[in-house]
């Protein structure tokens, strides 16, 4: 079931976190291209905390990050000018961010636990480890007031209603639809009125599949694996169906997963990964009427020895400290023109700690990248 995919993906996440034609399969992922490619624009620099989820405003200008301490501590809310990487000055909602810390809470990177409502206010979804019920947290930032956190018994009753494992429930980029796994299928449920909008039956069961919102929220993107348990097969078929009507409209074949479809549906972005950790960490980006295959990109930097530790300015020379060079990154972002990617990358609080100092070797990244046509 989806719970399968999200196990195996947290295990990988933990370390490196890591459309279409009706009718017959295209198959993508075999051609490469020299027609076109992924080029790295911009990188801009995080600090120290580590990206845990992200949210890209309406208008595509601003991303938005919560962060927080690698694991060590509490939460952080930051927002970026996508233009260039530079901090918007902002209420940092620290008190309001409190109602996610707790030894039982836990945010699900592929849930899409962030996102803006259709008023333009920042919704942050979060699960309880002990009952797998999900709260929210809403902070006002178009409509005004104080922030919020609710937890309703009604709707954390509903989701277990469709599904035995509620807290992998995925939702839309507005928060007003979720996607409930069943045994056989999956559910799109109206967030608000708390209803069913329709069942879409899998092939088999939900044990081979996973599923997501398109963009705009107007579609359901299945992703079916051809081999859960192969640790070097990681083919899929990709199905796009229509909302609220449940019709499929384009399938595909895909080398890899997880997959990004662009808003005008012309590009796939697909993370590559190895079942043997951080080994590869790449980005491809897929033409869709074409089936050809941009050269894969590497989210990962060579491994070098640390000099100096980045927090402090220590000199560790001496020590033979060496960076892994590894990113993870919790979600991936095209642009509403399509033309671009925003990626906020997780160093996973890399250093080492010893007579009660800690010696940070790396820092997270925002890096962006272009979709550039051949000459």
């Amino acid at each position: 079931m989806i719970r399968q995919f999200a196990e195996h993906q947290r295990v990988w996440f933990a370390f490196i976190i890591s459309a279409l034609i009706v009718g017959v399969p295209v198959q993508i992922g075999a051609a490469q291209s020299t027609g076109f490619s992924l080029v790295q624009t911009a990188e801009y620099d995080l600090g120290f905390d580590c990206p845990v989820t992200s949210a890209l405003d309406a208008a595509g200008t601003t991303l938005w990050v919560l962060m927080d301490n690698c694991g060590r501590s509490g939460y952080s809310l930051h927002a970026y000018h996508v233009a260039d990487g530079t901090a918007l000055a902002m209420d940092d909602y620290a008190d309001a961010l409190q109602s996610l810390v707790g030894t039982n809470n836990y945010i699900d990177p592929f849930s899409t636990p962030m996102g803006f409502t259709p008023a333009g206010d920042l919704s942050i979804h979060y699960t309880n480890f002990d009952d797998s019920s999900t709260s929210t947290l809403l902070i006002p930032l178009a409509s005004g007031g104080e922030a919020t956190t609710e937890t309703s018994a009604s709707y954390n009753a509903l989701l277990a209603e469709y599904s035995d494992y509620p807290d992998f429930s995925v939702y839309s980029p507005n928060h007003t639809r979720v996607v409930a796994a069943g045994e056989t299928s999956f559910h799109v449920l109206d967030v608000q009125t708390e209803t069913e909008i329709v069942e879409i039956p899998v092939e088999g069961s939900t044990d081979s599949a996973a599923a997501s919102f398109s963009a705009d929220g107007e579609r359901l993107e299945v992703v079916h694996y051809q081999s859960m348990d192969s640790v070097s097969d990681h083919s899929a078929t990709l199905l796009i169906y229509s909302l609220p009507d449940g019709a499929l409209l384009k399938q595909y074949s895909l080398p890899s997963s997880p997959v990004w479809i662009s808003p005008d549906e012309a590009y796939a972005a697909v993370s590559l990964w190895s079942n043997n950790v951080g080994d590869v960490n790449e980005l491809v980006v897929i033409n869709l009427e074409t089936g050809l295959t941009s050269p894969a990109v590497s989210l990962n930097e060579d491994p070098a020895p640390v000099a100096t530790c980045l927090n402090n300015g220590h000199d560790v020379r001496d020590v033979n400290f060496m960076t892994s060079g590894r990113f993870s990154f919790p979600d991936l972002h095209w642009l509403t023109d399509s033309s671009s990617l925003i990626v906020p990358l997780s160093y996973n609080g890399e250093g080492a700690a010893g007579s009660g100092s800690l010696c940070i070797f790396n820092y997270s990244r925002l890096r962006t990248y272009r979709v550039e046509d051949a000459g």
